[in-house]
């Protein structure tokens, strides 16, 4: 941080009694410190207020920003345009927030759209909670609790607050649900108009606008309204996630570095300027990576350190593109943002967390039990489909389920059995089904819901059909309604060709499909505007979108 300061070393004050500090500005004009004494004092241009001392026009001695001064402040974020209008929040260690500057959009969380230049407390939903992260686009902000739930505020227009629809400008904190509940998030991250979540599994999920791959999907649709998990990371389990404008950087536990997004100045480090639209690893030459950084400032390069304290850099450096990291006299990556113009922090502040909290405890027995799906050094029974194997454990089964209790334990040929060929569902589906004996949770897609749902009521796992169906109602986005619609129609039918053989499943399965296709309508209504827009741009969803006032036509005239 030191080097950051250099400019204001009339400070009078050590490095060793300035706790934590932040700059920012066009040029690095404006400076916020705390004192270990918890003093908080700021200097700068203070365009429109954004240093928070309740007035604006230029401070131009160190004044006191009276409202912190009792509160611990350890760490600051800047989000928004951080140039010229600026939305600041500040984290106290007790995990309070308070925020001020812009809020044209409801983006600093207080209920109203007005800006402030007084740094004011987030209540609403967030009263009590604490807040150990705060992650900002250009005009939404993202608030992580110590609990790994995620609450979102501001713009929405692309859906970047992740609450399944783009009402836009909400101005209080809302908690995300869908495929993030009963997840723990460890990490946030915000490009302009989409967000991040790293899980304490490893895995990313992402939401918002979609332009040219920015959330990591195969998908082409342009936005996405609620978290989905980020594909093609399969097995790799990530430890850091950053974002840039419109990209982002993703690292894994053993250092390698992952990109994707958009790549006009060789952001994503891969030798080209193509956009990338899934995950893809950058050149292993640097060695083990052991920290990554990105601004959304187009005017700064990326940067990552080496386990050899190595400093590379790439994308726009000096106004040059460069397509593949390259290696620096730098030493750190705090350096790296002090040389390049303007001046600024490159951290999203994270409160550390000196005890584990409630809901963690126990979490590595769960790690022990994930690890030991589908190996095949340790399994006693295999799943076969069409030659590839799903390696698991006896025991894990009969304990999940009854219907394998009695298949293994009992005097049956199945018991002494060590693989069974599965006919009449998809790899995938029994993949997701049996990863929950060994996870207590299931990361689909809702499209692949169904299935795992009619998997599981076959096996009689009620807890894993209950996830299915909140997985299918909560994560309907105006991206997946047809599909979910169509695979509904489709699973309908081959239940019913399979009557005599599962005619429990079809009276279960078929309810949860009337329901489903009745929900689906009343998404589709709701959301009639979008509706129009989707058929438009997607000329093929127009027929599947039809037929679901159709049924609903049918369902009125019955």
């Amino acid at each position: 941080m030191s080097k950051l300061l250099v400019k204001w070393a009339s400070f009078g004050y050590r490095e060793q009694e300035i706790r934590t500090a932040i700059v920012f500005g066009k040029k690095g004009e404006n400076v916020i410190i705390v004192l270990k004494n918890d003093e908080v004092l700021a200097i700068g241009k203070n365009q429109d207020g954004c240093l928070g001392t309740g007035n604006e026009g230029e401070v131009k001695e160190l004044t006191r920003i009276e409202i912190l001064c009792t509160h611990k402040i350890e760490g600051f974020v800047c989000g928004g345009n951080v140039s010229n209008y600026p939305s600041i929040f500040a984290i106290s260690g007790s995990g309070s927030v308070f925020s001020w500057g812009q809020n044209m959009y409801g983006q600093l969380g207080l209920g109203t759209r007005q800006y402030t230049t007084v740094p004011t407390k987030i209540s609403g939903s967030l009263k009590g909670k604490r807040v150990v992260q705060v992650a900002c686009g250009a005009e939404h902000t993202l608030a992580l609790t110590s609990e790994g739930e995620v609450y979102a505020f501001g713009r929405n227009y692309c859906g970047q607050l992740g609450l399944g629809t783009t009402a836009d400008n909400l101005s209080r904190p809302q908690r995300l649900g869908g495929l993030l509940d009963g997840k723990i998030v460890t990490s946030v991250a915000c490009q302009h108009s989409s967000s991040f979540a790293l899980l304490h599994s490893g895995e990313i999920y992402s939401w918002g606008n979609n332009t040219n791959g920015r959330l990591g999907s195969s998908s082409t649709a342009g936005k996405k309204l609620s978290p989905c998990k980020v594909i093609g990371l399969e097995g790799v389990l990530i430890s850091q996630i950053v974002c840039g404008a419109y990209f982002t950087l993703a690292l894994s536990d053993d250092g390698k570095l992952f990109s994707w997004g958009e790549n006009f100045d060789g952001q994503l480090g891969n030798g080209t300027t193509e956009h990338v639209k899934r995950p893809a690893i950058i050149s292993t030459e640097m060695g083990k990576v052991r920290e990554v950084a990105a601004t959304h400032d187009k005017s700064h390069p990326c940067a990552a350190i080496t386990e050899k304290n190595q400093v590379y850099i790439w994308g726009s450096v000096n106004g040059k593109t460069i397509e593949t990291p390259m290696l620096t006299f730098l030493s750190s990556l705090d350096d790296v943002f002090t040389v390049f113009y303007p001046p600024v922090n490159y951290q999203q502040f994270r409160l550390k967390i000196t005890k584990v909290e409630n809901n963690q405890k126990g979490s590595t027995i769960i790690e022990r039990f994930r690890k030991e799906f589908d190996n095949p050094e340790t399994a006693d029974y295999a799943f076969i489909f069409e030659g590839k194997k799903i390696h698991v454990h006896k025991i894990f089964l009969t304990i999940g389920s009854d219907v394998f209790k009695k298949k293994f334990l009992g005097d049956w040929d199945d018991s002494r059995k060590k693989e069974q060929i599965v006919e009449g569902h998809s790899y995938e589906a029994f993949y997701a089904f049996l990863k929950y004996f060994y996870t207590d949770e299931v990361d689909i897609m809702p499209e692949l819901a169904l299935e795992v749902y009619a998997i599981a009521h076959f096996y009689l796992v009620s807890d894993l059909m209950e996830e299915c169906e909140k997985i299918l109602k909560s994560g309907l986005t105006m991206q997946n309604v047809a599909d979910v619609y169509e695979k509904a129609i489709v699973l309908g039918a081959k239940v019913t060709r399979n009557v005599s053989k599962l005619l429990s499943i079809l009276l279960m399965v078929n309810f949860l499909i009337q329901d489903l296709c009745e929900f689906c309508f009343k998404f589709c209504r709701e959301n009639l505007v979008d509706v129009v827009d989707s058929i438009e741009s997607d000329e093929s969803k127009s027929e599947v979108f039809l037929e679901v006032f159709r049924w609903a036509a049918n369902q009125k005239k019955n």
